[in-house]
């Protein structure tokens, strides 16, 4: 017995039933996903995953490549101003909320994996601004050495971009980064914090995760700057089956995906950091006397 009279004694007598979220242009369910709200849900999870889940269309992701028709790209530099003793952060007259940095290291030999830093800022619109991108290329060495001149070149890069926190990979070569990292910057008069990241998903899915919904959406603002990496061709060569280079697009999905940090603030002529609430829930006591 071959595998597809399995198929058919296992689905004899069963009909498929198939409702996508929207038929002929209406929401099939309209009380619970009106056509805003559906519209809302396909930017906020990508034209792929849409196209799966809501409207029962299964997708295959090999089939996937990134259009860079779609990247709008901007020439301006982050700009800092005090108001009223608080730093403000700006792009393109849009006030900076947030950044997040990340960096995927490795030895920097051209012939393995690259070793790369980026950041991304996010604007009060919740847009992505994908601001500098850095590929830390050096001479073959020892990897002490090595590790030392890639830390300088991240603090240099964290420095000119005002960036309070760095997430470091640590899967690999990178477990004894973070602190060797810590103490370069020291060294180097640098207070940003640096953060340890395993990363448990497969660098094919965190890119897809990381860039379609964004970019199905138009949020995402490249600096005229990162034409100057391999960052952009790595954007139009890759798809999920492909053996092109995606360490510029590791990184940034990185960048991306990760908890984004409030700009730093000075208040008072203290340098402090603005935090989030916490996700989780928590209660509040109502039941006061009076």
């Amino acid at each position: 017995m071959n595998k597809d009279e399995i198929l058919d004694a296992f689905l004899s007598g069963y009909d498929v039933l198939k409702i996508p979220v929207i038929e002929n242009g209406k929401p099939v369910w309209e009380e619970k996903f009106p056509i805003e709200k559906i519209e809302q849900l396909k930017k906020s999870v990508g034209a792929k995953k849409f196209s799966s889940q809501m409207m029962l269309c299964p997708v295959d992701v090999s089939e996937g490549r990134f259009d860079v028709e779609k990247l709008s790209f901007y020439n301006s530099e982050i700009k800092r101003e005090e108001r009223n003793g608080e730093q403000i952060f700006s792009i393109m007259e849009k006030t900076i909320l947030s950044a997040s940095c990340w960096w995927d290291p490795s030895y920097g030999a051209k012939n393995g994996d690259g070793s790369v830093i980026s950041v991304v800022f996010i604007d009060e619109d919740g847009r992505y601004y994908l601001h500098d991108v850095e590929y830390l290329y050096f001479k073959e060495q020892e990897n002490v050495q090595s590790a030392r001149d890639q830390c300088q070149k991240v603090g240099e890069f964290l420095k000119r971009n005002f960036i309070p926190l760095v997430n470091v990979e640590s899967n690999g070569i990178g477990k004894f980064l973070p602190e060797f990292l810590r103490g370069e910057l020291v060294k180097m008069g640098i207070t940003s914090i640096v953060e340890a990241k395993t990363s448990k998903v497969s660098k094919e899915l965190r890119i897809l995760d990381a860039f379609d919904a964004i970019i199905s959406a138009g949020y995402l603002l490249v600096n005229e700057k990162v034409k100057n990496t391999p960052f952009i061709g790595e954007f139009m060569d890759w798809n999920v089956d492909s053996n092109s280079h995606d360490d510029g697009l590791d990184s940034v999905a990185g960048a991306i995906l990760s908890q984004p940090v409030k700009m730093p603030v000075i208040v008072g002529g203290r340098v402090g950091f603005r935090r989030k609430l916490p996700n989780t829930p928590f209660r509040i006591r109502t039941d006061f006397k009076i």
